[in-house]
């Protein structure tokens, strides 16, 4: 059921799927502005949009459209008598070389706990059905930008006081759903929500 389609004609029957807490849409908003004013200094090749703000849960990969009923019932089995939780931004980082990163993230605070054990549930909920968990650890985060571009090297000291000044980076959020995504390359914004599941 997870296996990409060799055959050209029958890619159209897979959608890249993966589940994802989103951000308030107030949060969104507060993200979205820090971020564009962030852009004037940092250049990174792609920033995100601001409705693709996510945390990801699992990534599920190359999916046959016609096991996408099976898996939303098991995803919502994994949701089942969970309960709203909460969350807040943090610090900002980065993933890859120093100089120039891969990725600028958000990291997450608030109860991660209960975030983690979401994901437990949903890993588990979704073994079953061919789907495998990812074997580096589970790490939530905001993905900000892409690619650092920069003709200087990129200054990380400048993340410090971005954490200390950016309003977004000190508000929580009530989780109170979650979605399952599919991914539109080159759309703007990029994940559109087949499912939201209440927790």
């Amino acid at each position: 059921m997870n296996d990409k389609a060799a055959d050209p004609s029958s890619r159209a029957a897979n959608e890249r799927l993966f589940t994802a807490v989103r951000l308030s849409p107030e949060l969104r908003g507060a993200v979205g502005g820090m971020c564009r004013s962030l852009s004037r200094e940092l250049s990174f090749a792609k920033w995100t949009h601001e409705e693709d703000y996510h945390i990801t849960l699992q990534f599920l990969g190359d999916t046959d459209t016609r096991s996408i009923p099976e898996l939303v019932s098991a995803l919502k089995w994994a949701a089942a008598d969970f309960g709203p939780f909460t969350l807040s931004l943090r610090e900002t980082g980065v993933f890859g070389p120093s100089a120039a990163p891969r990725v600028l993230w958000a990291g997450v605070g608030g109860e991660t706990d209960r975030l983690r054990e979401l994901h437990h549930r949903i890993v588990a909920a979704t073994r079953p059905l061919g789907f495998q968990a990812e074997e580096r650890a589970y790490k939530p985060h905001v993905t900000l930008a892409r690619k650092y571009r920069g003709e200087r090297a990129f200054a990380s000291g400048s993340l410090d006081a971005l954490t200390q000044e950016a309003a977004a980076l000190h508000m929580s959020w009530r989780v109170e759903d979650w979605v399952l995504f599919v991914t539109r390359m080159h759309h703007k914004p990029m994940y559109e929500i087949v499912e939201t599941i209440t927790i």
